[in-house]
């Protein structure tokens, strides 16, 4: 059984992918950059982007572990090199039943970052502080900056199962710019050091 339909039996206690596909990125975004120039200016989230975020998070929210989990496996089958930048995950094998709950812990971890972003879109200032910090946090990890890109596109791709009655352009939009917005203060906080 696939690292894929394992972590879905724990999950929902199924293993059939028919009843949701699991959404895996295979590239990363294009316009992505992933170094940090100061001279540029940070991506600016439009009121009406800012709006769809946060309809969209209102849905997703109910199955915040779920979207967490997916986003993680997909990273680590598109981008098995980034397994090994997880601390927590190094000595881990993947068919380990204790690597399901340390996923789980991190990809919580993770959204829970995700959603006081999206809870502090009115307030860019408290946004770029939360993600310099962690972007400082992330180089003490010795995290690579170009695997912060690799998060926006799998998170988009994961959301979009539970979003697929509404989802349209305009929100994909929306959300690749809000994770350009956050991954433009990350790579800013690892750059600081």
């Amino acid at each position: 059984m696939s690292l894929l339909k394992r972590i879905k039996k724990y999950v929902t206690g199924s293993s059939q992918t028919s009843e949701k596909k699991f959404a895996v990125i295979k590239s990363i975004n294009k316009e992505s950059s992933t170094t940090f120039d100061p001279k540029n200016p940070p991506p600016e989230l439009s009121e009406r982007e800012v709006q769809i975020i946060k309809d969209c998070w209102a849905i997703v929210q109910q199955s915040v572990a779920e979207v967490g989990i997916i986003t993680f496996v997909g990273l680590f089958e598109t981008h098995p090199e980034v397994h090994d930048a997880f601390m927590s995950f190094r000595a881990v094998n993947t068919s380990d039943l204790e690597y399901n709950a340390i996923l789980r812990a991190h990809a919580l971890r993770v959204m829970g970052t995700v959603d006081k972003c999206i809870n502090r879109l009115d307030n860019n200032i408290k946004i770029r502080e939360l993600m310099t910090n962690l972007g400082i946090r992330h180089i003490n990890y010795s995290v690579k900056i170009e695997y912060m890109d690799l998060m926006g596109p799998q998170f988009i791709s994961s959301i979009k199962l539970h979003l697929k009655t509404i989802w349209t352009e305009e929100h994909e939009k929306s959300w690749e710019n809000l994770f350009r917005f956050m991954c433009y203060y990350i790579r800013k906080g690892m750059c600081s050091i």
